[in-house]
């Protein structure tokens, strides 16, 4: 059959798109359901099959120019339909769950380069799409995807939970990702509605801090430990279950040699610091000294203009002992022969793997809790080098005359309904006895009277 000339009209004289069917062209397959059909159209010289199912219809060139041939595709086509429609697999490419979660990292890519999202983020979506999101929900059209398909993706992660001890703020996290992509296609117009999903209801666990007799012991412990190499080391029991921790130098040694840790006077500066400078582990990471600037008026702080951190960029004004631990480790830092200049980092300047500089603070402060029998606090949280900051925002709120919960969260980069169920939660009416017994001064104007 000879391609169909441009410039095709209706019987009504109006101009028809040139991948409209031909109504004289559309042909039923034979012996199939008369929504099978074949047909020509202007904007190609083959033949097309069309389907109508599931309240869309389905089209596909067939790459032939022969009507013989293209009933075969045609047949071809519907037994494909029917074998994704029996697997659960999705009917068109652009609509299925893992087309719409690859593309959905790749904007997300490009929020990373535009510097609206951290790399972090980015990994940690990709990981878990690739461990559980994409094997359960796999090919799956993402209109098919109801409510019934959620819960038992949200079971199959409580299964995996006591398996793995994930949880629920992990698991959370899993659904959250899940509920992106619907988002994301339902942005792309693959999703006319976004489905219900089960509710994970994860509790807020509060942060946990050192108390004063801890910091003053971390202290004194630090001083004790400073010079010394301390291995770790892992062991197996009869059971053939391996087990790591760490040897003192006076210990006798045994087990697999893993790595040593030497503590270094960085670790007692990064306590300090921490506890009185507001930060995240990852601004002592990227600190460089143009970062820093010294102010001595009224009051005498750092204040800190570092890269944003979790969308925060304001300055960051510390304690005063911020201003001394950052002149002594600065003068600690030329007297070594390490850079001090406006590029050089603040805390182990000769690493420029700053991932590696990180890495060995925070060994050392494991170390550390490992001396002290403190890697774990009351309530059976990790102790990490994140308990530092806690520390800092939890000593303002329990020691700090009046502070002001706004003031607070934005010097720390965090937001007042972070700083209320993560760390003012934790405080005790007795913890502000003073405020509560508090009584205002009487003022010595009169009252307007009301009347």
């Amino acid at each position: 059959m000879a391609r169909p000339k441009k410039g095709t009209t209706t019987a009504s004289g109006q101009n028809r798109h040139r991948t409209t069917p031909l109504p004289d062209t559309l042909t039923p397959v034979p012996g199939y359901p008369k929504k099978l059909a074949i047909y020509r159209l202007e904007a190609s010289c083959y033949w097309w099959v069309r389907y109508y199912t599931n309240k869309r219809i389905l089209r596909r060139s067939t790459k032939t120019d022969n009507k013989t041939e293209a009933f075969k595709v045609a047949k071809a086509f519907y037994d494909e339909i029917n074998r994704k429609t029996a697997e659960k697999e999705s009917l068109g490419r652009q609509s299925r769950f893992d087309v719409c979660a690859q593309s959905m990292l790749k904007a997300m890519a490009a929020e990373v380069s535009r510097q609206q999202l951290t790399k972090q983020t980015y990994d940690i979506v990709s990981y878990r799409l690739q461990k559980s999101i994409l094997p359960f929900f796999g090919k799956m059209d993402i209109t098919d995807i109801h409510y019934e398909h959620l819960e038992q993706y949200l079971n199959d992660l409580s299964h995996l939970a006591g398996a793995e001890k994930i949880g629920l703020s992990t698991i959370d996290g899993y659904m959250k990702i899940v509920r992106r992509v619907f988002a994301y296609a339902y942005k792309r117009r693959h999703l006319h509605s976004m489905p219900i999903f089960p509710v994970v209801s994860a509790p807020d666990n509060a942060r946990g801090y050192f108390t004063v007799d801890e910091y003053r012991g971390m202290r004194n412990q630090i001083r004790a430990m400073m010079g010394k190499r301390y291995t770790y080391r892992v062991t197996e029991n009869e059971a053939g279950e391996s087990k790591g921790r760490y040897f003192a130098p006076d210990e006798p040694q045994h087990g697999r040699y893993v790595r040593s840790v030497e503590i270094t006077r960085e670790l007692y500066e990064l306590v300090v610091f921490m506890i009185n400078g507001y930060v995240r582990p990852t601004d002592i990471k990227n600190m460089q000294h143009k970062h820093v600037a010294i102010v001595r008026n009224e009051h005498t702080y750092l204040r800190l203009t570092l890269p944003a951190s979790k969308k925060h960029d304001k300055p960051i004004t510390t304690l005063k002992k911020a201003v001394v631990v950052y002149e002594r480790l600065t003068a600690h830092n030329k007297s070594t022969g390490r850079g001090v200049a406006a590029d050089d980092y603040v805390f182990y300047p000769d690493y420029p793997n700053r991932a590696h500089a990180l890495k060995l603070l925070q060994r050392q402060f494991d170390v550390l809790m490992w001396r002290l029998g403190m890697a774990q606090g009351p309530n059976g949280e990790s102790r990490t080098i994140y308990s530092l900051r806690h520390t800092c925002i939890m000593y303002r709120l329990r020691y700090g005359d009046y502070i002001d919960p706004l003031t607070l969260a934005r010097n720390a980069r965090t937001s007042p309904d972070m700083i209320d169920r993560f760390y003012a939660a934790q405080l005790k009416g007795e913890d502000n006895i003073a405020l509560l017994q508090s009584r205002r001064r009487r003022s010595r104007t009169p009252v307007p009277d009301s009347s």
